[in-house]
């Protein structure tokens, strides 16, 4: 079995997957991959393997086997042609015996700066203007895959490249090992969750503060009044845009002033793939032109359809590719 997920992780490496599906059918289990945003079958197992390949890789993740009922999730390295392949594994229960699991491939910052999806020079300088700031709250926004995660751990590393303030990052779960950093992980299972955690960190001492991801009102309570408190804090946020990211939060029961006073910048970004390559695009809110909307005021910006618009002047969309992403962005 060992030998078979080997030979499934090789050919996901090899076909530069971001994700691996292993689910039951009636007759039969499927792997399938996901690949530049699109999932593709690759191959059919038996029955059989599908449960033993969900055991071992419960048990390389340190998952518990005997345990069906409720999702879990843990996180392990795979030797992969003579390197170290770190891989987030899943699970979901489907019965009570049955469960689906899908496989993360978690590739290196280097990996991940080196490919056609960074953004170029120019724009990676634009926001590293932003991480010289004392205190604020940059919000990195968009849906799952989009690369928001990526681009907040390059700025993070060019803190720690110039060496002077003190980060501390809460995560669930840690997916990026970095040095220059101290990272804390949140284990719901050992009674560590994230309100302790972010009390405690705030005692040691940050200058900047990286909190994974908003998920409630509670949490982004917490993270404005550690960025109002003299801290630069860093997140990310699920919203469609930058502009619903405001609206979201106040949904929570933010406050304008509290909006106002502690958001520096939100970038909201996409991943497109297409013939010609694959891309970032992004639109982003400067804390004027927060202010300017939270105030009633229009705002000018660049937007993400605007961005969608210059690859295809630029030559970089098909007509079809063109119309599928301005409609998936609506």
């Amino acid at each position: 079995m060992k030998n078979k997920i080997r030979n499934i992780l090789e050919s996901a490496k090899e076909k530069q997957a971001s994700d691996i599906h292993i689910t039951l059918e009636s007759e039969c289990g499927r792997v399938k991959f996901r690949q530049k945003g699109m999932m593709r079958d690759f191959s059919e197992i038996t029955k059989d393997e599908y449960k033993r390949i969900v055991n071992y890789l419960k048990f390389i993740a340190e998952l518990d086997i005997n345990e069906h009922k409720i999702p879990q999730s843990g996180k392990t390295s795979v030797n992969v042609h003579d390197a170290e392949l770190t891989i987030r594994v899943s699970t979901l229960p489907l019965t009570l015996i049955e469960e689906v699991v899908v496989i993360r491939i978690l590739d290196s910052l280097t990996e991940r700066q080196s490919g056609t999806l960074f953004l170029n020079e120019a724009e990676f300088d634009f926001f590293k203007d932003y991480i010289q700031l004392s205190q604020g709250l940059i919000l990195f926004t968009g849906p799952t895959g989009s690369g928001k995660s990526t681009l907040m751990f390059n700025l993070l590393n060019e803190i720690i490249k110039d060496g002077t303030r003190q980060i501390i990052s809460i995560e669930d779960p840690i997916e990026y090992e970095i040095d220059g950093m101290i990272q804390v992980e949140i284990n719901e299972k050992a009674n560590i969750s994230y309100e302790p955690l972010l009390r405690g960190a705030l005692r040691c001492d940050p200058d900047v503060l990286m909190f994974g991801e908003i998920r409630d009102k509670s949490i982004a309570r917490e993270l404005i009044r550690a960025s109002l408190s003299g801290h630069l804090v860093f997140s990310t946020f699920h919203s469609k845009s930058a502009i619903t990211t405001l609206s979201r939060l106040k949904d929570f029961g933010l406050y304008d002033e509290e909006l106002k006073q502690s958001i520096s910048l939100i970038i909201n970004q996409r991943i497109l793939h297409s013939e010609a390559g694959s891309f970032i695009i992004y639109e982003f809110l400067s804390a004027t032109q927060i202010n300017d909307y939270l105030l009633g005021h229009p705002v000018d910006y660049v937007t993400l359809n605007d961005r969608i618009i210059s690859l295809k002047d630029e030559g970089y969309l098909s007509h079809e590719e063109f119309t599928h992403y301005t409609q998936k962005f609506q």
